[in-house]
């Protein structure tokens, strides 16, 4: 079967189901969730605005460093829909995918026939096939990423004693509320009320006021500032070093393969969530030994990656503002010295002056382009570009594989470093190209 026909009755879900879907989550997961894994299941979920798919990858690898066979199910996906749902470092095969859809699309017409016009949101779906997936392959564990914010997210079906909040920004606000403590609240109850919820870097006020929240709602909130310190963070261009002491335990010199000072703070949330939960759970394993391996050996595609050399060229799928800041001050960092050949396309939906006016003062050119999955014009973002950084030469080269093939013969002469930024699908459609792909293949939800 033809990954279009496979994913069909997915494809045709609408985004977003009717009003809240929690109540359909129950009734489309009443097998996986009666069975004995399931009632014996301790998963790790994850929320935040930023970085908590990386957050994600890095606990699962700690897991892994342990020996504990765990389930992996984050979004989106950048080259294959498989990558949502993983066990170990394996996607879902073909044919269990297959299976699971053909299970759940029975689900859904059932559910249609007895409750016509109530309508099945995609994440539901996925949330749906994975948790039927995982429920057949029983795992010691899963590592979860919500999808958007916590409250009525479809990941609230996984239970777990452990939730994470990585960050906090201004997203989706018609759905999670207006301010970042609306937003906070939201995403803080994907945590069942009697567990745990660590909170990443967050402002002191509104650590204050999830600390109360967590009172009312018989929560340990705990920072992982508090109970991880990193003593020494070396950020380099070929992965970062660090000292790290929890819970008493003092670790000098840990790899870490993800780049940028962003995946520090993310590094030592993963390191609280997987040691905690191999405490709980495999109390005699080797916690230092974990950390070293499932940092050393984490991948996580397109954020802040490191692609081919000769030129160097690195991509980045961050789309929101704090992503795009969190991207400006690691460049920074890492490239020192480097004149950046900026390769830039944003998606018609974002803020495209508000992400470029986080990128152009590290450039020292722009190439102006266009995804071909929701890319605005590359004439819109070059006439962004002229406007707040009129200095810069630009070129404008539209599709994404003209825009790579220009930007690598000009790095090569010019001995410049290639940084492709601005959007989630650019960076997919940048690394599918640079490694002999069509871009125009990829198909996103």
């Amino acid at each position: 079967m033809k990954r279009d026909e496979l994913l069909a009755p997915l494809r045709q879900l609408p985004r977003l189901g009717t009003g809240i879907g929690l109540h359909r989550m129950l009734d489309l997961c009443r097998d996986s969730m009666g069975s004995a894994w399931f009632r014996g299941l301790d998963a790790i979920k994850v929320t935040g605005s930023n970085g908590k798919g990386s957050v994600c990858a890095m606990t699962a690898a700690i897991l892994r460093g342990a020996g504990v066979e765990a389930g992996l199910y984050t979004s989106p996906h950048l080259f294959d829909f498989r990558e949502r749902i993983a066990l170990g470092v394996e996607p879902i095969s073909e044919d269990d995918l297959a299976a699971g859809i053909a299970r759940f699309d029975d689900e859904r017409e059932r559910y249609a026939r007895e409750h016509p016009g109530d309508e099945i949101g995609a994440f539901e779906a996925f949330t749906a096939v994975a948790l039927d997936y995982y429920a057949r392959r029983r795992p010691a564990s899963v590592v979860a990423e919500a999808g958007i914010g916590g409250r009525y997210d479809s990941t609230r079906v996984f239970p777990g004693r452990l939730t994470a909040l990585v960050s906090l920004d201004l997203e989706h606000t018609a759905l999670l509320g207006r301010t970042l403590e609306e937003i906070a609240y939201d995403k803080a109850d994907l945590a069942a009320e009697g567990t745990t919820l660590v909170l990443g870097d967050l402002r002191p006020e509104i650590r204050r006021r999830l600390d109360a929240y967590g009172r009312l709602r018989r929560l340990e909130v705990v920072a992982a500032g508090d109970v991880c310190a990193v003593y020494r963070a070396e950020v380099a261009a070929s992965g970062t070093r660090l000292d790290l002491e929890i819970d008493g335990r003092r670790w000098r010199d840990v790899g870490l393969a993800l780049l940028g000072a962003h995946q520090v703070a993310n590094a030592r949330l993963a390191v609280v969530l997987a040691t905690r939960w191999l405490a709980r759970h495999r109390p005699g394993a080797d916690l230092e030994a974990a950390v070293r391996r499932g940092l050393a050996g984490v991948r996580w595609p397109c954020r802040l990656e490191k692609v081919r050399g000769d030129p160097d060229v690195f991509v980045d799928a961050g789309h929101t503002p704090g992503a795009v800041d969190a991207l400006a001050a690691s460049l920074a960092a890492l490239l020192r010295g480097r004149r950046i050949l900026l390769v830039t396309g944003i998606s018609r939906d974002k803020d495209i002056a508000g992400i470029l006016t986080r990128l152009l003062p590290l450039a020292a050119a722009v190439v102006a382009t266009r995804a071909h999955h929701r890319g605005a014009p590359a004439a819109e973002v070059a006439a962004v570009v002229r406007e707040r950084a009129p200095e810069l030469p630009l070129e404008v080269a539209e599709p994404i594989e003209d825009a790579l093939s220009s930007a690598l013969a000009r790095a090569g002469r010019e001995e410049m470093t290639v940084v492709v930024a601005g959007g989630l699908f650019l960076a997919a459609e940048a690394k599918w190209t640079l490694g002999g792909g069509d871009p125009r293949r990829l198909r996103f939800f």
